[in-house]
């Protein structure tokens, strides 16, 4: 959300969207993960960003010299569903998949973490494991003789 915000508010250049860390304006991700960020907004079914170079889609990820040169052609803007993003009028993952790791922890579209100011976990759609009861059983080696 705050990728699109920054947008939205007239950063379209992705040159000061990698480099907002020194303006303490980032506190995540890295240059690249902002990269792959963008992608995922701009490359989905229902893109959220437009105007992200689309050589990106097939430059492969290791092509760092290639990848940068299309990220510096790039002239970002929102689409009309990326306004309704940040207007919380819409949701990202009610269009687009997701299926990605971050931080050791699986985000699909079944089971999301939310900042909302603050960090919201995902409301399980299967019961939780505190209200899993096991059946008791006993291993072979130590039933009794």
């Amino acid at each position: 959300m705050r990728l699109l915000e920054l947008i939205a508010r007239g950063y379209s250049l992705t040159n000061a969207l990698f480099h907002l860390r020194g303006l303490g304006q980032r506190r995540v991700f890295s240059d690249w993960e902002i990269g792959f960020l963008l992608e995922r907004l701009a490359h989905g079914p229902t893109p959220a960003v437009a105007g992200l170079d689309d050589e990106l889609r097939t430059i492969r990820r290791e092509n760092y010299r290639d990848r940068d040169a299309a990220y510096r052609r790039s002239r970002l803007s929102l689409t009309e569903f990326g306004r309704a993003i940040v207007a919380h009028k819409e949701d990202f993952s009610h269009y687009n998949p997701i299926d990605h790791w971050w931080g050791g922890t699986r985000l699909t579209n079944d089971c999301l973490w939310r900042w909302n100011p603050a960090l919201v976990a995902p409301q399980p759609s299967r019961p939780s494991l505190s209200s899993f009861r096991a059946e008791p059983t006993s291993h072979p080696s130590r039933s009794p003789l």
